[in-house]
């Protein structure tokens, strides 16, 4: 039976999104005055554990007041053990089609993890990994997919509400380069959690994306450090090399089409298992 789109309904999603939007550039330019202006350098870590907060509201306020259960509104629900390894070799297995993303993002704009990485390597790289890895990608997991995937898919079908979600999880991260690679991985994300049922498997799938790439960013930058040479400028002498970058699009582009084929029986076999293959 085909959905009936409840316009309302969708304009104030959308406007909660919006909202996410203001909140996120309302915190950005608060901490930016305290650097900027104040001169106070204010932790990474401590700018992300604000902002998750701040996000986390307006999903939770709008959940209460509809009166929907916490739970299932937001697909807390268990996965199986074999579930939970299995999630984790698809974050594997998905890997090339967001480096392929990244990588084309780059012949536009530089890598923003890798030009952020000195700032990250002089704080606290404990709480900055506990606020990368593990903070950042659980709240942006409850309001992007447990939140307006869920919601949108009450009142539009499952891809359409996948596609907009992963849009979300994009522009939520303000910049072309994260935007390019996290809609992708949004989207597989998305249909992963249709898959097991509950937002648990995007978690696992990223908490340990972040955890691979922030462990990666900071093994390369002290390897690079202790040659004596500067990694976000060697990225960006890379970046300019036009033969080289099209070299690393065509290879992982080839290999993101396996991964794309890989990730569809994965995705299978993890609804067979949690009951959910008929969705």
């Amino acid at each position: 039976m085909e959905k009936k789109i409840d316009k309302i309904e969708v304009a104030k999603l959308m406007l909660l999104f919006l909202l996410e939007i203001a909140i996120e550039l309302g915190i950005n330019t608060i901490f930016g005055i305290f650097t900027n202006v104040l001169g106070i350098n204010v932790p990474t870590y401590v700018h992300v554990f604000v902002l998750d907060i701040c996000l986390l509201i307006p999903v939770f306020a709008y959940t209460i007041k509809k009166g929907d259960s916490i739970v299932e509104a937001f697909g807390f629900k268990g996965i199986k053990v074999a579930t939970f390894f299995q999630t984790i070799l698809l974050t594997i297995v998905v890997s090339p089609m967001s480096m392929f993303a990244n990588i084309l993002s780059q012949f536009i704009v530089p890598n923003v993890m890798v030009q952020s990485v000195d700032q990250f390597a002089s704080e606290s790289v404990g709480l900055t990994l506990v606020a990368t890895v593990i903070s950042a990608p659980i709240v942006e997991e409850i309001v992007c997919r447990g939140f307006f995937t869920n919601r949108l898919n009450k009142i539009l079908p499952f891809t359409a509400a996948a596609i907009i979600s992963a849009l979300m999880f994009g522009a939520l991260h303000l910049n072309i380069n994260q935007f390019c690679y996290a809609t992708v991985l949004g989207l597989i994300f998305a249909y992963t959690n249709r898959a097991s049922g509950s937002v648990f498997t995007s978690m696992i799938m990223h908490i340990v994306f972040n955890g691979y790439n922030m462990a990666l960013l900071f093994m390369l930058n002290w390897a690079m450090e202790q040659v004596g040479m500067d990694f976000a400028e060697t990225a960006e002498v890379g970046r300019a090399n036009t033969s080289s970058m099209i070299t690393s699009a065509v290879v992982t582009g080839v290999l993101a089409v396996g991964s794309f084929f890989l990730t569809r029986l994965i995705l299978k076999s993890i609804a067979k298992r949690e009951g959910t293959i008929e969705a």
